[in-house]
C-alpha cells in the first residue's frame, strides 16, 4: 500500500517556489499532483512524490537549503486538526505525547519519537523524527523540513525559554544556512535526526489552552479519522509501527494508548489468533526487510529503531526470521 500525506505538508511550496522565481508546473505535471490539491488541505498524496517534489526543487532552484526555507512559508496548521489537539494540550510533554499518537492522521511515513534519554546528551530528551516514504528514495530535504517544523511548533509554544541543546541530522550536512533556522549546535550523520532538549521543558504548561477545546479536537480525530472498525490485532500493529525502538512500545503504554486493559486486549490478541508478542516480531520483522532491502542504513541504526540493545541480537533474529544474514538480504536486492 502507498504511503500517503496530507498534501498541506507543501502549502508553501508555490509562494517559495515563486519568492525564488521558479515556476514547478513540469514537477507537478511529473508527479501527477494538482494545484487543487495542494489547496485543499484535506486531500492526500504520496509521501514519494513529496520527497521527489523536495529534492528535485533543491536542485532545480540551487538552493539546498530548500526544506529549511519551505518551513519559513507554513505553520503548526499544516498538521490540520491535529494542530489543536497540541496547542490545547495541558504541558509540552502531552502536546509531544498526543502529536506522536496522532500523526498517522497527517501521514504514516512520518514518525515523531519521544527518547527519554538523549543520544549525545546526558540528562536531555531527544525528539526524533523519521521519514519513510516506503520507496527508498532520498527524503533529506522532507526531513529537513519536518526537523523545522517540529523546531517551529516547539518555539510557538513554549516561546522564548525554548532553546534546543542540539539539532542532528541522519544525513550530511546540505548547506550552510543551519544557523539561521536553530539557535543551536548542528551534528550531520548521526543514527537518529531530531531535536535535543532539557527535560524540564516537557513540565512547561501551555498557555491559552482549554480542557473543551481539547476534548473536542481528540473526539474530533477519533470519529473523523480513527479506524473505528479496525481489528484489535490491526490497531496494536498500527501503535507499534510508531513507537518502535522507544518505551511508549511496551505492552503497558500501548494498552494505556488504545484505552485497553492489559488482560482485556490478551483476550481479545487470543481471539484474533496471535499475541502482543507475535505482533511486536512481526513489526519487526517487517520494518527490518524494509530497511534492508529500500535503504542503505547502518545496522547500529536498524538496532536503535528496531528496540534491540544490541546488534547481535538483531542479526540472530534476522537469521530466525529469513535464513539469512543481513548482509545476505541487502546485497541480493
Amino acid at each position: 500500500m502507498e504511503i500517503m500525506v496530507r498534501s498541506s505538508g507543501l502549502s508553501g511550496i508555490m509562494r517559495l517556489m515563486n519568492s525564488l522565481e521558479e515556476d514547478m508546473s513540469v514537477l507537478l505535471k511529473k508527479y501527477k499532483i494538482t494545484r487543487e490539491q495542494l489547496r485543499n488541505t484535506e486531500s492526500f498524496i504520496p509521501l514519494s512524490s513529496v520527497t521527489n517534489i523536495l529534492e528535485e526543487c533543491a536542485i532545480q532552484t540551487n538552493c539546498y537549503s530548500f526544506g529549511l526555507e519551505l518551513s519559513k512559508y507554513q505553520s503548526i496548521d499544516v498538521l490540520g486538526p491535529i494542530a489543536m489537539v497540541i496547542r490545547n494540550a495541558k504541558t509540552m510533554g502531552d502536546a509531544i505525547t498526543l502529536a506522536a499518537k496522532y500523526l498517522h492522521i497527517h501521514s504514516t511515513g512520518i514518525i515523531l519519537k519521544v527518547y527519554e534519554q538523549s543520544s549525545l546528551i546526558s540528562g536531555a530528551i531527544e525528539l526524533s523524527l523519521e521519514v519513510n516514504s516506503g520507496t527508498g528514495s532520498s527524503s533529506k530535504q522532507c526531513l529537513e523540513l519536518c526537523v523545522a517544523d517540529l523546531h517551529k511548533i516547539l518555539k510557538l509554544i513554549i516561546g522564548d525559554s525554548y532553546i534546543p541543546l542540539k539539532v542532528a541530522f541522519s544525513h550530511e550536512r546540505l548547506s550552510n544556512s543551519y544557523s539561521k533556522f536553530f539557535n543551536s549546535s548542528f551534528i550531520f550523520n548521526h543514527f537518529r535526526s531530531g531535536i535535543h532538549v532539557n527535560r524540564e521543558l516537557l513540565e512547561v504548561s501551555i498557555k491559552n489552552r482549554s480542557d473543551i477545546y481539547l476534548k473536542t479536537a481528540e473526539e474530533y480525530l477519533k470519529n473523523n479519522y480513527e479506524l473505528r472498525n479496525e481489528e484489535v490485532d490491526l490497531k496494536v500493529k498500527r501503535m507499534l509501527f510508531r513507537f518502535l525502538g522507544t518505551e511508549y512500545a511496551s505492552k503497558r503504554n500501548i494498552c494505556k494508548a488504545l484505552a485497553y486493559h492489559p488482560r482485556t486486549l490478551q483476550r481479545q490478541l487470543v481471539k484474533r489468533g496471535t499475541s502482543f508478542e507475535k505482533l511486536k516480531e512481526d513489526v519487526r520483522k517487517e520494518v527490518l526487510y524494509t530497511y534492508l532491502t529500500k535503504t542503505t542504513m547502518s545496522y547500529f541504526k536498524l538496532t536503535d529503531i528496531l528496540g534491540y540493545s544490541e546488534i547481535s541480537s538483531l542479526s540472530r533474529a534476522c537469521k530466525e526470521w529469513y535464513g539469512k544474514t543481513m548482509t545476505e538480504i541487502r546485497t541480493k536486492n
